[in-house]
């Protein structure tokens, strides 16, 4: 039996894994930094985010709030990473995915989570499991489905989907 990896298969498969990263950030009403996804970046710039999404937080303000704006920021990474999974899964194999390839995932968030804003493995898991919980409920839909499978063929064939094309895809979604 082959390990669990998180490494795309293919170009179809990265596609639909930035197409579930789009939806991750539309969904949880981060699409502002959506800039761009390009099929011909380099590993780990597929998908292109605004500036103000890696803006280094303000050393004047407080404690707090440089906290909050880091743990948002790893709910939104999360949030990225379990989209792509789950459209690589239940959009383009329509199956769920395996206990092995989820469980890698939590442990590479866990170590994000535990880096950026100091949270032990029961919090990322908690965090990931209400963002796996609701990005799967929402793909299962065949709307939603329907539009990122869409997104994913569109993708595939241009190679490059700006801000507005990405948005065109997910805003329907919004009348769910």
């Amino acid at each position: 039996m082959a390990s669990a990896s998180l490494k795309y298969t293919d170009t179809t498969d990265r596609a639909f894994g930035l197409c579930g990263m789009a939806l991750a950030l539309y969904i949880f009403d981060a699409e502002k930094y959506i800039d761009a996804i390009c099929l011909d970046a380099p590993a780990d710039f597929g998908m292109r985010l605004t500036p103000d999404f890696f803006t280094p937080v303000n050393p004047g303000l407080s404690v707090k709030n440089v906290w909050t704006s880091s743990f948002r920021h790893f709910q939104l990474t999360s949030a990225m990473v379990i989209g792509n999974l789950l459209a690589r899964s239940l959009g383009r194999r329509q199956s769920d995915l395996s206990n092995e390839v989820r469980s890698l995932m939590l442990e590479h968030l866990t170590r994000e989570g535990e880096d950026s804003c100091g949270l032990d493995s029961s919090e990322v898991e908690q965090i990931c499991d209400n963002s796996f919980s609701y990005l799967r409920r929402l793909l299962s839909h065949p709307a939603v489905n329907s539009a990122v499978c869409g997104m994913a063929r569109d993708l595939t064939g241009r190679q490059t989907l700006s801000r507005d094309e990405i948005l065109t895809h997910l805003m329907p979604l919004s009348r769910l």
